[in-house]
Parts: structure tokens; C-alpha cells; sequence
């Protein structure tokens, strides 16, 4: 007679743990590129819906012209911002390109400053420094000649052909937001006849209070360290005020470095060029962002998460050595799905 084998609580949760883990890297990896058109028209679907019903509901409008009415007044009102802000950073990029020989002349007069400075400070040959940068730059700008103008090349052709695909997409997703406005009351219906509804529906409801919640929490506080870092430096009269704003707010979303991996040097370098007031207005815009988020993020989080930032930092590093650039996201984003099942299954 064969005897059974029961596994204990703990080797159940490591076995759980494991099967998730895999589970989440096949799924983000091979599964998420191919429904992220339909998600992104699920998502806009489900912030049009409300209005859709409303004018169904009132004026009987049918829900798939409703459903079209409101993803062409969505696309108006970004194509308005987009052209806004779009026209303003174009000019702000065109205006740096422009001025990179200027720059170009002033890192080359500071870095001989540093290169004198340096050869006193520790007893070089005067043009010891300086020679050994000159050769260091000379090398690195052969190594762009020959490696990096040749692939931007060939990537310049890609990216042409990428954004053949991307309209393309984008004709799917509002497509596909119609439909799902259309039909969401009956593919709600459907999914909650499934014999797997309630415990898929146990998992996704505590996703949608810790995976939604956390990028929520993210975007809206990058949106608003951008507008502070612009708003900032637009007092400070730099022609590039949103540009570095949005930059700023992008390089927010790290962990623990956040803004300070910007904000911080600059304020540094200002100090060091006896610019006191702009180091002074950079370093209260650097402590304006970090009460910002340390206001904002509990009342916004609570404690839905529970993820301390150093995971968060593990999470972003694994994530860009599995899914690339985009790890910065799925990997935090794979921690909280990981983080929100094993939960699931501990409390029953």
C-alpha cells in the first residue's frame, strides 16, 4: 500500500512562491507584449465608461456610438497637451542642440581648470591631467565614430518602420475600446459564471489595491515632481525648464537616489562655481520633491504595499536584467504580483 506524502504549510508556500515566480517572468515575458494593445483599451475603456453609461443611461445614446463619441473627445483633449508641451520640448531640444558647441567650449575650459587644479594639488607635471583626459576623449570619440554613428544609423531605419507599428497599434487600441465599452456588462457577466471567478477574483481585486495603487501612486507623484522641478527652473530662467523637469520627474521614480541623482550634483557644481543662489533654489527644489513624497506617498499608498525600498531597488536591477529598459516597472510591478498572491494564499 502505497503511503501518501503530505507536504507541510512552508513547503506548500515555497513550492507557491516558486510556481508565481515563474508564472509572473513567463507571463511578463512572453504573454504581456502580446495583450498590452487590448489592456491599454480595457484601461481607457474603463475610464470612458462612466460618461458612456451616463449618456446611454440619459439620452440613449447606443453604447458603441457613445463608446466612439468619448475616444475621440479623450484623444482631442490629449492631442491639445500633447501638441502643447510637445511644441514647448521640441523648441527646448532644438535650442540644447544648438548650443551643445557652446557647452562643448565651456566643459572644455572647466575641465583644464580642473586638470591645473589637479596637477597642483598632488605635484603632476604641469598638462599631466589634462594630456591624460585629452587621450581619454580622443578615445572615446573614436569609439563613438565607429560604433555608435553606425548602429544610430541603422537604428534611424528602425525606428521609422516602429512607428508604422505603432499607428498601427494605436488603431487597434481605439478600436478595441469601442468594443469593450460595447460589451464590458457582458463580459462581466460571463466572468463571474467561471468556476474560476472567485479565486481569480480574490487575486485580481487584491491587485487592483497593490499593483494599481503602486503605479498610481508613481505616476501621479512623477507628474507632480516634474511640474515642481519646471516650475523651478523656469524661476530660475533656464531655457530648458521642462525638459529637466521631466527628466527630474522620470529619475524620481527610483528608489532611495530619486531626484538627488540629479538635483544634488548640479546644486554641487553650482556651489563650486560660487552660483549660490541657484545652488541654494536647486537643493529647495531638491527638499521641496523628497516632503513632497514623503507627504504623499503614505496618504496615497497607505499600506497597501508593504515593500521596503531596497526591494523595490532588487526588484528594478532583476527586472532590467529580464525585460530590459521596461524593468525599471515590471520588475517592482513583478514584486507586487508575487507579493499580493502569496498573500492571497496565507490568508486562506
Amino acid at each position: 500500500m502505497e503511503k501518501k506524502v503530505y507536504l507541510s504549510k512552508n513547503q506548500k508556500k515555497l513550492l507557491l512562491t516558486v510556481g508565481t515566480i515563474i508564472a509572473v517572468y513567463v507571463g511578463l515575458k512572453y504573454l504581456l507584449p502580446l495583450f498590452v494593445p487590448f489592456l491599454f483599451a480595457y484601461f481607457i475603456a474603463w475610464l470612458l465608461r462612466p460618461v458612456v453609461g451616463f449618456l446611454h443611461k440619459k439620452f440613449k445614446i447606443p453604447l458603441i456610438v457613445g463608446g466612439g463619441f468619448g475616444v475621440l473627445l479623450l484623444l482631442l483633449v490629449i492631442s491639445v497637451i500633447l501638441c502643447y508641451l510637445g511644441r514647448i520640448l521640441f523648441n527646448q531640444v532644438v535650442l540644447f542642440l544648438r548650443n551643445i558647441p557652446i557647452y562643448q567650449q565651456y566643459f572644455t575650459q572647466q575641465m583644464e581648470v580642473i586638470c591645473v587644479t589637479g596637477d597642483k594639488l598632488f605635484g603632476f607635471k604641469d598638462g599631466s591631467l589634462k594630456l591624460v583626459v585629452s587621450d581619454g576623449m580622443e578615445t572615446l570619440v573614436k569609439y563613438v565614430q565607429s560604433n555608435i554613428l553606425p548602429k544610430m544609423t541603422v537604428q534611424t531605419i528602425k525606428i521609422a518602420i516602429g512607428l508604422v507599428e505603432v499607428l498601427a497599434i494605436f488603431l487597434i487600441i481605439l478600436v478595441a475600446t469601442i468594443l469593450i465599452i460595447k460589451d464590458m456588462e457582458e463580459y462581466k457577466a460571463g466572468l463571474r459564471k467561471s468556476e474560476f471567478y472567485p479565486v481569480v477574483h480574490k487575486i485580481t481585486q487584491k491587485l487592483s489595491d497593490t499593483g494599481i495603487a503602486y503605479m498610481k501612486t508613481q505616476i501621479i507623484l512623477m507628474s507632480i515632481i516634474a511640474v515642481i522641478n519646471t516650475v523651478g527652473f523656469f524661476i530660475l530662467k533656464n531655457p530648458y525648464a521642462l525638459l529637466i523637469g521631466i527628466a527630474v520627474g522620470l529619475f524620481d521614480g527610483f528608489p532611495v537616489l530619486g531626484s538627488g541623482l540629479i538635483l544634488v550634483p548640479w546644486a554641487i557644481v553650482m556651489v563650486i562655481q560660487k552660483q549660490f543662489i541657484h545652488a541654494a533654489v536647486i537643493m529647495s527644489i531638491f527638499l521641496l520633491c523628497q516632503v513632497v513624497r514623503e507627504i504623499l506617498e503614505p496618504k496615497l499608498l497607505g499600506d497597501k504595499i508593504g515593500i521596503k525600498p531596497i526591494y523595490s531597488m532588487i526588484a528594478m536591477y532583476v527586472g532590467v536584467q529580464l525585460f530590459g529598459v521596461v524593468g525599471f516597472f515590471l520588475g517592482p510591478l513583478s514584486l507586487v504580483i508575487i507579493k499580493t498572491v502569496i498573500s492571497a494564499y496565507s490568508e486562506g
